[in-house]
């Protein structure tokens, strides 16, 4: 690029490159997704859920602000071939002007977030977490190279750096302070360690310019309706249940949604960077390849089905394994969240699909009107009485309603079959309720919780990939995610004897 920063390798497009890059975003969440398993292990022995419910209702708050950040900046600069150093420099710019403002509206209405929930502490935690805003803001724009070069493994090196020292900060911060003060100000400083490391790892300096604020405006406003729709979408069943129930089990909420989100959601995230970038760059409408962009659902949906769905069915061992017995309450809700997550996180590869191939308006249309629904469905059930249970029922049923009317506007797109792609997507959730109904069925009680969840979890594994395959050989063997994974296990298999011999 004429900026500076080293030119796009296209070599690094190549199927093996993708599947690379797929592997170490992968990696690259579950590193992260570990140590924040570590936090929460610990953190939850260290805190009540009453404090965990505080944080749970800023960061929602926090969230429906943050709203406004998200204009698409990021993803304009990856649609952009070759941007310049004006490109990054206004791109910056933008952040910069628009966090630093988002971050004193947050302070503003921090007093507005403790009355609407009637929780006092929420006024002076959501200041200090506005905080956040600003750091973000300053943050080096630079880093936006690792994902259009690919280069995940630089990004996977500083955020692991960044989340254990925020890790060793916060658990210091809740042995001294015992309260959900040591949440907040783990945020705060993971944020300010994040700031401080995308400068040490990418040489890029930023510089104060608006040059080419028509160009990336232009591009991403479809891009920010999309995104803030999700974050509604993704928020409004936390913000009914605080509007209905006591602060701990805002707590039981938050945390069962944030363990299910690990499985599910995360993956989705890791796994959409390389899909966004790889299908942007082609600028090739998804008609031209339809049978790629069957069996990515299919192969998300490989994932996110048995990780949601088994995460369901084990449950109560989880939460007692993971939390103890204090968060037992979380079970139950548990079982409702981890499933419509799961149907979440092959939707948003729908959104991503979409925005990447310059369908932004589509996945924005699409996006508001799920958030829309889901947003009336909670509150209504709220309004109507119907309790915690039954605003994460009604979440249930509302993403699985999202899922299938996103696969109807995607096959209209990408001008495949519905029943094609309703069978590619169904088949692992069909897999994953089979396997659902053999762990319930078994039910191994060895008297040990974390006996229990082992065995359970191998069980369900062995039953999910011999149900997939029944399915799909049942099927008549369709070109999809279950064989192109079925070649790539062969390939390995033969690399590896031919090491051997």
């Amino acid at each position: 690029m004429a900026s500076g920063i080293s030119k796009v390798e296209h070599e690094r497009t190549g199927s093996g490159g993708v599947y690379r890059s797929a592997a170490t975003a992968v990696a690259l969440t579950w590193v992260l997704r570990l140590i924040g398993f570590c936090a929460v292990f610990l953190l939850a022995r260290l805190l009540s859920p009453r404090d965990f419910g505080i944080m749970a209702l800023a960061a929602a708050a926090m969230a429906l602000v943050d709203i406004f950040s998200a204009l698409g900046i990021r993803q304009a600069l990856l649609r952009i071939p070759e941007p310049e150093r004006a490109h990054l420099d206004t791109a910056w710019t933008i952040q910069l002007i628009l966090l630093v403002v988002l971050a004193a509206v947050l302070a503003a209405t921090a007093p507005a977030v403790a009355a609407f929930f009637d929780e006092p502490a929420l006024a002076p935690v959501t200041a200090v977490l506005s905080l956040r805003f600003v750091l973000q803001g300053l943050a080096n724009i630079g880093i936006v190279e690792f994902d259009r070069t690919l280069q995940l493994g630089k990004d996977l090196r500083m955020r692991v750096s960044v989340r254990l020292a925020a890790l060793v900060g916060t658990v210091i911060a809740a042995v001294l302070l015992r309260s959900y003060w040591a949440l907040a100000i783990g945020l705060v400083l993971q944020s300010a360690l994040h700031l401080g490391a995308s400068y040490l790892f990418h040489p890029y300096r930023p510089r104060f310019s608006l040059a080419k604020r028509a160009e990336l405006l232009n591009v991403s406003l479809w891009m920010f309706l999309a995104y803030a729709a999700q974050v509604v979408h993704h928020q409004a069943e936390r913000l009914a249940v605080g509007k209905i129930a006591a602060t701990h089990v805002v707590g039981f909420y938050s945390i069962g949604k944030d363990l299910a989100s690990i499985f599910t959601m995360e993956i989705a995230t890791a796994l959409n960077r390389v899909t966004f970038v790889t299908t942007a760059r082609t600028g090739a409408p998804l008609h031209r390849d339809a049978g790629r962009a069957v069996a990515m659902l299919g192969s998300y949906a490989m994932i996110a089905a048995p990780a949601g769905i088994g995460i369901a069915a084990v449950a109560e061992d989880t939460v007692a394994v993971l939390f103890g017995a204090q968060w037992l309450a979380a079970a139950p809700l548990l079982q409702l969240i981890a499933p419509a997550l799961a149907l979440y996180a092959v939707y948003k590869l729908i959104v991503s699909s979409l925005q990447a191939s310059g369908r932004a308006r589509t996945a924005a249309i699409m996006s508001c009107a799920g958030a829309a629904a889901t947003a009336t469905s909670v509150f209504a059930v709220a309004a109507a009485g119907g309790g915690v249970l039954g605003i994460a029922a009604a979440a249930l049923v509302l993403n699985a309603i999202t899922l299938l009317a996103g696969m109807l506007v995607f096959a209209r797109v990408s001008r495949v079959s519905t029943m094609r792609l309703a069978a590619t997507v169904g088949r692992p959730f069909a897999a994953a309720a089979a396997m659902f109904l053999l762990v319930k069925l078994a039910a191994v009680e060895t008297g040990y919780a974390l006996a229990d969840l082992g065995l359970s979890i191998s069980l369900g594994a062995a039953a999910y990939a011999a149900a997939l395959l029944s399915i799909w050989v049942a099927s008549g063997r369709p070109e999809g995610a279950e064989s192109t994974a079925l070649a790539l296990l062969r390939d390995r298999l033969g690399a590896q004897l031919r090491q051997v011999t």
